[in-house]
């Protein structure tokens, strides 16, 4: 009998200020015909997640709707940054219990590519993050890799990547994530961790992620699925 839960947080709190002026949340942007957060739902589901929580601001009322609708746990919260958006999410898990981090402006494969990350923390690992191999991607966080193909840093959104492979989903045991909030960014953390010796796990999923954050890559949107 399994004696942890599995847990996906879903940060929807921010303003999109890079997309702006939108006629709706960014969670709620059309890709492939349904709105693009419920890529990330969906995927920890597939996952083997017991609970999704999405945490958002009470006044983003389309997003609250949407949530309510797809039958996740709504988190109320005016986080001031995307690691007090996880935290947020986080409150009340047991130590043991994994946490599956997502984005709900990503699109990526493989649909239950969140369920390697889970057997790698099962297998002994406190932190698994799935890498894609996508060069040119802007305003995300890229790896640096060891000679062994291992993870031996983290640029946050850097202008000359240390490699082609970025990192855009993870799974961690929640003890490993008390204090996220005192970080900016989760790859902050994960530095923080990596700093007090602990191993940053990579598995390597795909060449396929998208990211509607920004203009250039609501462009590649519209051909994306084609």
């Amino acid at each position: 009998m399994r004696t942890h839960r599995i847990v996906g947080v879903v940060p929807a709190a921010g303003y999109a200020v890079r997309l702006q002026p939108l006629p709706h949340s960014k969670e709620l942007l059309p890709a492939g015909g349904r709105p693009v957060m419920d890529y990330v739902i969906e995927r920890m589901r597939a996952g083997g997640a017991d609970e999704v929580r999405v945490v958002t601001r009470p006044e983003k009322e389309d997003v609250v709707e949407h949530a309510r609708d797809a039958g996740v746990t709504l988190v109320l919260a005016h986080p001031p940054t995307l690691n007090a958006s996880f935290a947020a999410g986080l409150a009340g898990l047991a130590p043991d219990d994994i946490a599956l981090l997502g984005f709900p402006d990503s699109i990526w494969e493989p649909h239950d590519g969140f369920r390697p990350l889970v057997e790698a923390v099962l297998a002994g690992h406190e932190v698994a993050l799935g890498l894609f191999k996508t060069p040119g991607l802007e305003g995300v966080d890229y790896v640096a890799l060891d000679d062994d193909g291992g993870i031996a840093g983290i640029e946050i959104k850097p202008a000359a990547p240390p490699s082609e492979w970025m990192w855009g989903a993870a799974a961690a045991r929640a003890r490993t994530l008390d204090g996220l909030e005192r970080q900016e960014w989760p790859s902050g953390h994960f530095l923080d961790l990596r700093d007090r010796g602990l191993e940053l796990h990579g598995v390597r999923l795909s060449s396929t992620y998208l990211d509607v954050g920004t203009r250039s890559s609501l462009e590649k949107l519209r051909t994306f699925f084609s």
